[in-house]
């Protein structure tokens, strides 16, 4: 199987891994399945079975196992080093014909044997986010009023509408991983009242209490370990998250076709919605 596969650290710098057959010649990766899953159960007294108290994915570890052939190796191994130090971030890209992810972690171990026949070496990241994240992202938006002027632009005798007016407050999303939070940017036009996001295939919703002033933008990120809610006002950001009002819930992407409805307690006409998502993968 054709692949590709690039560490990139903090910095920037980049090393590819499958360049030649005079690079880095990959002969394992192992960890690109999904990681395995920690239960925790408890026992009734006095009866069978058991009943489920927590159940979630544990840490993916990525071990690429690889050999070094040809000339500079001592070169190549320098520049490896450079990019890939113990304790330090890493991503880590992957490509193939149906793919094209990463993910991010730490370096567990870099380990090379150069006394031998062939250089061969070793490297383990862990990473405490199990999921692939696609590098392309999804987007979706809500306005009741859609443009409709675009380039290269030209105007025949009947004319053409510079935009048109929306009759619905659904969006729709189509999310090809497993699920996952997302990004919902609201920018106000003009004034309007507590804007509320539903999932229109639950019941489920978000909230944020208060007035929304023209030229607000707000944004709210629902992945897990990462659940913030921003306000930007005239170029200030500040932490609003007891905004959210009670019976809210952080909204994630199902597997699938997701539809959303927006409204407001007023001036839902003067909100526009933009979602964000990139799809996320337990295994590749």
């Amino acid at each position: 199987m054709k692949f590709q596969l690039i560490l990139e650290n903090q910095n920037g710098d980049q090393i590819n891994m499958t360049t030649t057959a005079n690079q880095y010649m990959i002969s394992e990766i192992d960890g690109l399945y999904p990681p395995a899953g920690t239960i925790s159960t408890a026992t009734y007294a006095g009866m069978d079975g058991s009943y489920l108290n927590n159940a979630f994915i544990e840490k993916r570890n990525i071990v690429i196992s690889f050999k070094m052939r040809g000339t500079g190796l001592e070169t190549r191994r320098h520049l490896l080093y450079k990019v890939v130090k113990p304790s330090r971030y890493i991503k880590v890209y992957y490509k193939t014909r149906s793919v094209d992810v990463y993910t991010e972690g730490i370096v567990e171990t870099c380990e090379i044997q150069n006394f031998g026949g062939l250089v061969s070496g070793q490297i383990s990241i862990l990473c405490p986010d199990p999921y692939w994240y696609s590098t392309s992202a999804e987007v979706a938006y809500y306005s009741k009023i859609v443009g409709g002027f675009t380039f290269p632009f030209s105007v025949d005798s009947s004319g053409v509408p510079l935009g048109t007016y929306s009759t619905t407050d659904n969006v729709s999303l189509i999310n090809s991983g497993d699920v996952t939070g997302f990004t919902i940017q609201i920018e106000a036009f003009d004034n309007a009242m507590t804007p509320t996001i539903y999932n229109a295939d639950t019941g489920a919703y978000l909230r944020i209490n208060g007035e929304v002033l023209k030229g607000d933008i707000i944004t709210i990120t629902t992945k897990t370990g990462n659940k913030t809610i921003t306000l930007n006002r005239n170029g200030v950001d500040s932490n609003i998250i007891n905004s959210l009002v009670s019976g809210s819930t952080w909204l994630q992407l199902s597997e699938g076709k997701n539809t959303f409805h927006i409204e407001a307690v007023r001036n839902c006409k003067n909100l526009k919605v933009i979602f964000f998502h990139t799809n996320a993968y337990l295994g590749v």
